[in-house]
Protein backbone atom coordinates (compact mmCIF):
# COMPACT_ATOMS: atom_id res chain seq x y z
CA UNK A 1 0.00 0.00 0.00
CA UNK A 2 3.33 2.22 1.41
CA UNK A 3 5.06 1.36 -2.27
CA UNK A 4 1.97 1.73 -4.28
CA UNK A 5 0.82 5.16 -2.93
CA UNK A 6 4.82 6.74 -3.22
CA UNK A 7 4.66 4.84 -7.32
CA UNK A 8 1.58 7.24 -7.68
CA UNK A 9 2.81 10.75 -6.22
CA UNK A 10 5.90 10.46 -7.67
CA UNK A 11 4.36 9.33 -11.11
CA UNK A 12 1.90 12.02 -10.97
CA UNK A 13 4.52 14.71 -9.75
CA UNK A 14 6.42 13.26 -13.27
CA UNK A 15 2.93 14.09 -15.14
CA UNK A 16 2.63 17.42 -13.98
CA UNK A 17 -0.52 16.11 -12.19
CA UNK A 18 -1.22 18.08 -9.09
CA UNK A 19 -4.95 17.01 -8.59
CA UNK A 20 -3.19 13.12 -8.70
CA UNK A 21 -0.21 14.75 -6.70
CA UNK A 22 -3.04 15.79 -3.85
CA UNK A 23 -4.67 12.34 -3.78
CA UNK A 24 -1.27 10.51 -2.27
CA UNK A 25 -1.68 12.68 0.66
CA UNK A 26 -3.62 11.79 3.70
CA UNK A 27 -6.50 14.59 4.89
CA UNK A 28 -3.96 15.75 7.38
CA UNK A 29 -1.02 15.47 5.33
CA UNK A 30 2.19 17.90 5.71
CA UNK A 31 5.11 18.19 3.32
CA UNK A 32 8.58 19.71 5.19
CA UNK A 33 10.12 21.59 2.16
CA UNK A 34 13.84 22.05 3.12
CA UNK A 35 12.73 22.90 7.10
CA UNK A 36 9.51 24.37 6.21
CA UNK A 37 6.52 23.17 7.33
CA UNK A 38 3.13 23.16 5.19
CA UNK A 39 0.30 21.37 7.10
CA UNK A 40 -2.66 22.20 4.79
CA UNK A 41 -3.71 21.05 1.45
CA UNK A 42 -4.17 24.77 0.10
CA UNK A 43 -0.20 25.58 1.04
CA UNK A 44 0.85 21.81 -0.54
CA UNK A 45 -0.98 22.30 -3.49
CA UNK A 46 0.32 25.73 -3.78
CA UNK A 47 4.32 24.78 -3.11
CA UNK A 48 3.77 22.34 -6.22
CA UNK A 49 2.16 24.36 -8.49
CA UNK A 50 5.21 27.16 -7.32
CA UNK A 51 7.93 24.99 -8.73
CA UNK A 52 6.10 23.41 -12.05
CA UNK A 53 4.16 20.53 -11.39
CA UNK A 54 1.63 22.48 -12.26
CA UNK A 55 0.76 24.66 -15.15
CA UNK A 56 2.61 27.26 -14.16
CA UNK A 57 5.60 27.80 -12.43
CA UNK A 58 9.51 28.45 -11.51
CA UNK A 59 10.00 25.45 -13.82
CA UNK A 60 9.43 23.61 -16.95
CA UNK A 61 9.44 20.30 -17.73
CA UNK A 62 10.55 19.35 -13.92
CA UNK A 63 11.05 15.62 -13.39
CA UNK A 64 11.77 13.61 -10.27
CA UNK A 65 14.23 10.88 -10.84
CA UNK A 66 14.39 7.92 -8.29
CA UNK A 67 18.21 6.98 -7.94
CA UNK A 68 18.00 5.12 -4.50
CA UNK A 69 15.12 3.57 -2.42
CA UNK A 70 15.49 2.64 1.82
CA UNK A 71 12.87 1.17 2.83
CA UNK A 72 11.74 0.51 6.66
CA UNK A 73 9.09 0.72 8.76
CA UNK A 74 8.75 4.18 9.50
CA UNK A 75 9.65 5.41 6.44
CA UNK A 76 10.58 5.02 2.77
CA UNK A 77 13.87 7.08 2.04
CA UNK A 78 14.82 8.10 -1.72
CA UNK A 79 17.80 9.75 -2.77
CA UNK A 80 16.52 11.39 -5.75
CA UNK A 81 17.62 14.21 -8.82
CA UNK A 82 14.82 16.63 -9.77
CA UNK A 83 15.66 18.66 -13.10
CA UNK A 84 14.19 21.38 -14.67
CA UNK A 85 14.61 24.34 -16.70
CA UNK A 86 13.90 27.69 -15.10
CA UNK A 87 11.33 29.67 -16.95
CA UNK A 88 9.20 31.39 -14.53
CA UNK A 89 9.78 33.26 -11.18
CA UNK A 90 10.72 31.42 -8.08
CA UNK A 91 10.95 32.51 -5.03
CA UNK A 92 11.45 35.86 -6.16
CA UNK A 93 13.79 35.15 -8.87
CA UNK A 94 13.21 35.67 -12.09
CA UNK A 95 13.31 33.63 -14.64
CA UNK A 96 16.77 32.56 -16.28
CA UNK A 97 16.39 30.04 -18.48
CA UNK A 98 18.98 27.70 -17.04
CA UNK A 99 18.75 24.17 -16.36
CA UNK A 100 19.18 22.94 -13.00
CA UNK A 101 19.59 19.27 -11.74
CA UNK A 102 19.42 19.11 -8.41
CA UNK A 103 20.09 16.04 -5.45
CA UNK A 104 17.26 15.92 -3.06
CA UNK A 105 16.82 13.16 -0.25
CA UNK A 106 12.89 12.80 0.72
CA UNK A 107 11.61 11.06 3.63
CA UNK A 108 7.80 9.75 3.05
CA UNK A 109 6.16 8.55 5.88
CA UNK A 110 2.26 7.23 6.07
CA UNK A 111 -1.11 6.85 7.73
CA UNK A 112 -2.76 3.26 8.40
CA UNK A 113 -4.35 4.04 5.25
CA UNK A 114 -1.26 3.77 3.13
CA UNK A 115 -1.96 8.09 2.19
CA UNK A 116 1.28 9.78 3.08
CA UNK A 117 0.93 11.57 6.06
CA UNK A 118 4.15 13.55 5.70
CA UNK A 119 7.05 14.17 2.63
CA UNK A 120 10.25 15.86 4.48
CA UNK A 121 11.99 17.05 1.50
CA UNK A 122 15.91 18.00 1.53
CA UNK A 123 18.01 19.31 -1.21
CA UNK A 124 21.44 22.22 -1.11
CA UNK A 125 19.74 25.48 -1.66
CA UNK A 126 23.13 26.71 -2.61
CA UNK A 127 23.61 24.23 -5.87
CA UNK A 128 20.55 25.16 -6.72
CA UNK A 129 21.21 29.29 -6.74
CA UNK A 130 24.64 28.62 -8.85
CA UNK A 131 23.16 26.51 -11.46
CA UNK A 132 20.69 29.59 -11.92
CA UNK A 133 23.26 32.16 -11.98
CA UNK A 134 22.60 33.71 -8.56
CA UNK A 135 25.05 32.41 -6.09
Amino acid sequence: MRISCLEEHIRAENAHDVNAIMNTFADNGMLVFNGLPLRDHDRIRTLHEALGFGEQGGFSDLRVEEKQRYISDEAIILEQVVSGTHTGEWQGIAATGRKMAVAVCTVYKFDEAGKLASENVYFDTGSLLQQLGKL
